[in-house]
């Protein structure tokens, strides 16, 4: 689910071009919007590996799980003309940014419940393991979500007004 709102991205882009000082203020504005619901998800990861199997400091271990994290981008999309819908790109992102949440966050989303080993070699399949003890997939982002974007939307409605009126004073002092 994502909230649209047309034009924030051109007009923070604007805006760092007019004003730097105002830009850095309503990011952090946005950042202290958008908090809480990062809060709710960080708390909904848990701080011990999920399966035994994650106990360990490599690349997928859970050793090495990251908070959740916001990131504000007002960069221009890519051109990309073949390729309808690719140039739309958030302004704002809530994401994981290591390997083992973003797998058992999603584990099992695409189907896959059964093994194809041989039946003496079976073990118990991955994606049902976490299902049993986390819940089904999205387990951590975007479960139970929908009342919390909700009032992050209401909440950025005025930051967004901001920006517009800001912009809107500086073009007319620039003519």
């Amino acid at each position: 689910m994502s909230i649209e709102v047309r034009g924030l991205k051109e007009a923070l882009r604007d805006l760092q071009k007019l004003e730097p000082e105002l830009r850095k203020e309503i990011n952090k504005e946005i950042r202290n919007t958008v908090k809480p619901l990062v809060t709710n998800i960080n708390n909904r990861i848990p701080g011990a590996p999920p399966l035994s199997g994650m106990a360990h400091n490599g690349r997928t271990g859970w050793a090495r799980k990251k908070p959740v994290a916001i990131k504000i981008d007002a960069r221009a999309p890519r051109n990309r003309p073949n390729r309808p819908f690719q140039s739309i790109v958030s302004v704002v992102r809530v994401g994981t940014k290591d390997a083992p949440t973003a797998i058992v966050d999603m584990a099992g989303k695409a189907g896959g419940g059964s093994s194809r080993r041989p039946i003496q070699y079976r073990r118990p399949n991955f994606a049902r393991a976490l299902s049993s003890r986390l819940g089904q997939p999205s387990r951590f982002m975007w479960r139970d979500i929908e009342n919390d974007l909700e009032l992050v939307q209401r909440e950025l409605e005025p930051i967004v007004d901001r920006v517009e009126r800001a912009l809107d004073r500086d073009l007319k002092t620039s003519f």
